[in-house]
């Protein structure tokens, strides 16, 4: 790189389980009280910030901790420069942290490691280390590359460390500052504003971008009405590595999009109204699945819902913005609740869900709305399953006829008939399914029995079956 030309700012991206302090990290960094204004202490929606150190700034992109927000955290990887990467020295590598380091990889970014909470008691940071050298990520008193840096937050203990350290990386392989080049800024966030209409936050990559500048958005062109930073002081323009709040596109732009002088936003079925006839079609192809409709407050949440959905979960409609009364009468039309996610309900609107009796569930926290559909899904696919069954019977004795093994069998509840496809419940949780080969009553062969009724039931397969045993019939 030519030493004369101007470097701009490293993005940084900061990853980590959820309560590994990677939030009070920035807080501490940005030394504004971030933790306060969040729902349980986790961050909701990307943010980027930029502060200055030793005169240079530099621009910190804020990706969720918690495993529902993992594409949202993989954009995050991939607009980064550097990653620091936090994990807590009592509490060691987790889930979240193993997946924050597959994003890294992949992204093929270089990685800072923060142990965080070093101030507490019996912490183990040697324990911290070897874990993640079992995942590759080899810090350097061990041979490897990756650098370390202990902090405590809220003690401020290792902060200037850790800023002094990025810049030590950001020098080793520093980017240019493409001041000259043409317009490319990254969407992080987006959502629609009541008062102010839709507002896009993104990071400019390259390029300036400027108030007035006219740009394309899915072949239509817009001016940029107003820029502002993360203080919400108004800018006249926004240089490479800064984030900015952009005002003056007609529609919500999907995370991740590429703004340029042809913008190109990827088409999102969030924001197309649904007719009642295609409720009613949607609602059809659903078939053995539980039907929801999703509100959310911007196309990130709204993503990274759609992205953890159980699958035995179908989305009739889903869309970014406060619940209306028309999401109502879609979720009667297709029989289903709505779930809102950090989204208002105006009271009109709940006392038309209660007159038409749909269930319409708030939450604050993506991961217990997951929590919830998963939840759902498996209690609806156990009511399907309970549905499909036919009869059952309860083994009560067990005997040999011509060589054939015989199940002596009391009917608990509905029918079972010769032909019928069974599942065998042993006590022991094993789960066979054969068919029904014949069906004995007082040694007369019949065709079926019914509840209250004593039999004798031969499989069609040879089953080690036992006394105790549940027979189901699907029929």
């Amino acid at each position: 790189m030519d030493q004369n030309q101007k470097i701009r700012p490293p993005i940084v991206t900061v990853m980590g389980h959820v309560d590994h302090g990677k939030t009070t990290l920035l807080d501490a960094i940005r030394k504004t009280n971030v933790v306060a204004r969040e729902h349980g202490g986790i961050t909701q929606h990307i943010g980027a910030y930029q502060i200055i150190f030793q005169e240079k700034p530099i621009t910190f992109l804020d990706t969720p901790g918690h495993a529902a927000f993992e594409a949202m955290r993989s954009r995050g990887a991939e607009v980064a420069d550097l990653v620091v990467l936090v994990v807590a020295a009592n509490d060691s590598v987790k889930p979240q942290t193993v997946e924050a380091i597959k994003h890294i990889k992949k992204a093929n970014k270089p990685i800072i490691l923060a142990i965080s909470k070093v101030d507490l008691p019996d912490v183990n940071v040697e324990k911290v280390k070897k874990e993640l050298q079992a995942r590759d990520v080899i810090v350097e008193s061990y041979g490897g590359d990756v650098p370390v840096v202990e902090v405590a937050p809220p003690k401020g203990q290792g902060i200037k460390e850790l800023l002094e350290v990025i810049e030590l990386v950001w020098q080793i392989n520093p980017q240019p500052s493409l001041e000259n080049e043409p317009l490319e800024a990254v969407v992080i966030e987006s959502y629609l504003d009541k008062n102010k209409g839709p507002i896009v936050h993104a990071i400019v990559k390259k390029g300036i971008l400027k108030v007035g500048q006219k740009i394309l958005v899915d072949s239509e062109t817009i001016a940029v009405r107003a820029l502002t930073d993360e203080l919400n002081l108004s800018l006249k323009e926004a240089p490479p590595s800064k984030p900015v709040e952009i005002l003056g596109f007609k529609k919500v732009l999907e995370v991740g999009s590429i703004i340029s002088d042809l913008t190109k936003t990827k088409s999102s079925e969030a924001q197309i109204q649904a007719t009642t006839e295609q409720i009613i079609a949607r609602s059809q192809e659903a078939k053995d699945k539980f039907k929801v409709i999703i509100k959310a407050d911007v196309l990130g949440s709204l993503g990274a819902i759609m992205a953890n959905l159980p699958e035995k979960i179908f989305v009739v409609a889903s869309g970014v913005g406060d619940v209306q009364a028309t999401d109502v009468n879609l979720a009667k039309v297709a029989s289903s609740p709505v779930l809102a996610f950090n989204v208002k309900i105006a009271g009109a609107v709940k006392s038309q869900a209660d007159r038409e009796k749909v269930l319409i569930r708030e939450y604050k926290v993506i991961y217990e709305l997951i929590s919830d559909l998963e939840d759902i899904a498996e209690s609806f696919t156990a009511a399907k399953f309970e549905q499909k069954i036919k009869g059952s019977a309860k083994v009560v004795a067990a005997f040999d006829i011509d060589g054939k093994k015989i199940a002596g069998s009391q009917v608990t509840k509905g029918k079972i008939q010769v032909g019928d496809t069974v599942l065998i419940r042993s006590t022991d949780q094993e789960t066979i399914e054969t068919k029904v080969l014949s069906i004995k009553k007082f040694k007369k062969d019949v065709e079926s029995v019914s509840t209250g009724q004593d039999c004798g039931i031969a499989f069609q397969a040879s089953i080690d079956f036992k006394v105790g045993d549940i027979i189901e019939s699907l029929g």
